[in-house]
Parts: structure tokens; C-alpha cells; sequence
């Protein structure tokens, strides 16, 4: 005769879930142990009732047994629930009804581009235009190269302040024209920014500033510097639009010599405007 609490508890966990079922029929096991102890009788060993136990243990026994019935039972319903729901989220109210409880996830991380077919130009460059890092690049000159190119695939989402990254040779001595990059390592580090590209730009436009000997004659070439060779040329584009850009040292202090001699060479120098807006209330100062 089955007790009325354990006939529930098969009922709850049957209508559940069939695992919760399936748990009970799994074999019984008995550990054995090789050396027995006086304080823990051995399984082999008779019952013997007594008045302390023989009324505790049966009822114990049941409530343990409704308690693993019934936990069985709600773990089943739970993992039925979920998985409804889930394939719900995934039908859609007329989706294909895989189960699945989450969509695509969107990658983040930089966008990158390769840059393919430059064209280019060169001229002096404006005073306010130095060549990045002049103290080690003493006894070149910079050119101002203006670049068009074309993107070899279409920008995935609008981008802003892409960087440009790669490399840059003279063909004629294959030295590097990148005050970044001037002996022409492995790194191929950032030297122009494009402010903008949008889903549907072909074309790119950028420019670098290039270092060449003063000795050089650049007159006799029509593009204003002679041949180049870009190589690894790409757009990188990081999250958030963070990138790099050259400053002078009068932005590092301006009331250092350095920045005395930078005034000596380009001008008065005048703050920035994102550095006035950065503080209104001091205009950069």
C-alpha cells in the first residue's frame, strides 16, 4: 500500500516532467566498507526498534522522499517553462520555431579597410604643418602629400576619424617618408586621419605630412615628391572614433623654449578650438 504523501509526490513529479519519473527507476546502491566502525552499525546488521527511532525514522524517511519528489518535480516544470519561453522569443509570432533565447550578437571591435589604387600630390607644407617629431627628423623637410585612393569594400556603418595605417616608401631609395615610421620597421602606426566615411563612399581622401632630405630636388617630379610605394595600406576604425593626432609642443606648455621656437618658426600660437570647448568656462585655460 502505497502512503498517500509518496503517491503525491509520484503524481507531481509524472504530471511535471518525465525525467522526474525516470529518477526513481534508477538502481539501488549500498556502500560497503572494509573496516567497520562501533559508532556506524553495519548495513547487514539487524534493525532493532526502539522507542527513540522505531516512530521517527519512517516519517523521516517520507518527508525526505516527498522533498526529492517534489524538488524533482519543480525542476522539471522550470526547465519546461524556460524552454517554452525561449522558443516563444525565438518563434517570434511566426519565426521558424528553433529555441533559442538570445539573437545575434553584434561584434565590437575595430572596422578595418584596405586602401587600394593611390593617387597622390605633394607641396610645401604651411608653417603651422611641422613635420611630426622635427627634433629627430633635423635636416629633412616635409611635404604635404594630399592622397586619393579607393575603398576595397563598403563600410559596414558610418565611421568617424578613421585612421590610416601603413606604409610609405620612396621608390627611389625605398626609405620610409613617415616621420612615425622613419626607418621603416614593422610597425605600421597611424599617420592620417579621414574625418569621415560613410556606407556608400568608394573613394577616400587624406593627407600626410612626408619627410624628405632637403638635399632632395622634388621640382623635377610633376606630383611634387616623386614615386612613392604604399604598402599595407588600410583604414582602421576603433570604437568610439579614438585615435591619434599630432600636437605641438605648445599645446604640451605653452610657455615653454620649445614652444618658443615653435612660435619662431610657425606663428603665434593659437589654442584649438575643441580645447576651448573642452572648457568653456576657462576657454582652455
Amino acid at each position: 500500500m502505497i502512503q498517500p504523501s509518496i503517491a503525491l509526490a509520484l503524481t507531481i513529479a509524472s504530471s511535471a516532467s518525465p525525467l522526474a519519473v525516470q529518477a526513481y527507476h534508477a538502481p539501488a546502491t549500498r556502500l560497503h566498507m572494509t573496516a567497520r566502525s562501533p559508532s556506524f552499525p553495519s548495513a547487514m546488521d539487524p534493525i532493532v526498534p526502539s522507542s527513540s527511532t522505531s516512530s521517527t525514522a519512517p516519517a523521516a524517511s517520507r518527508r525526505r522522499f516527498v522533498s526529492t519528489g517534489v524538488a524533482f518535480a519543480l525542476g522539471g516544470a522550470t526547465a519546461s517553462l524556460t524552454g517554452v519561453g525561449a522558443g516563444y522569443l525565438a518563434n517570434g509570432n511566426g519565426g521558424n520555431g528553433n529555441l533559442s533565447a538570445g539573437g545575434v550578437a553584434n561584434a565590437v571591435g575595430p572596422i578595418k579597410i584596405n586602401i587600394i589604387n593611390p593617387t597622390y600630390t605633394a607641396s610645401p607644407c604651411p608653417k603651422d604643418k611641422p613635420i611630426p617629431g622635427e627634433k629627430a627628423m633635423k635636416g629633412m623637410r616635409g611635404l604635404c602629400v594630399r592622397v586619393k585612393a579607393e575603398l576595397a569594400e563598403n563600410s559596414p556603418k558610418e565611421l568617424d576619424k578613421a585612421g590610416v595605417y601603413g606604409y610609405v616608401d620612396d621608390e627611389l631609395t625605398s626609405e620610409s617618408v613617415l616621420a612615425n615610421n622613419p626607418d621603416g620597421g614593422t610597425d605600421a602606426g597611424q599617420f592620417a586621419i579621414i574625418p569621415s566615411i560613410s556606407t556608400t563612399d568608394k573613394k577616400v581622401e587624406f593627407e600626410f605630412i612626408a619627410a624628405v632630405p632637403m638635399e632632395k630636388d622634388v621640382s623635377q617630379f610633376e606630383n611634387g615628391i616623386g614615386p612613392l610605394r604604399f604598402k599595407s595600406l588600410r583604414v582602421i576604425s576603433f570604437p568610439g572614433g579614438q585615435q591619434f593626432g599630432a600636437i605641438s609642443p605648445c599645446e604640451m606648455n605653452e610657455f615653454s623654449e620649445e614652444c618658443e621656437a615653435w612660435e619662431a618658426e610657425n606663428g603665434p600660437y593659437e589654442k584649438g578650438e575643441y580645447m576651448v570647448k573642452s572648457n568653456s568656462r576657462t576657454k582652455g585655460r
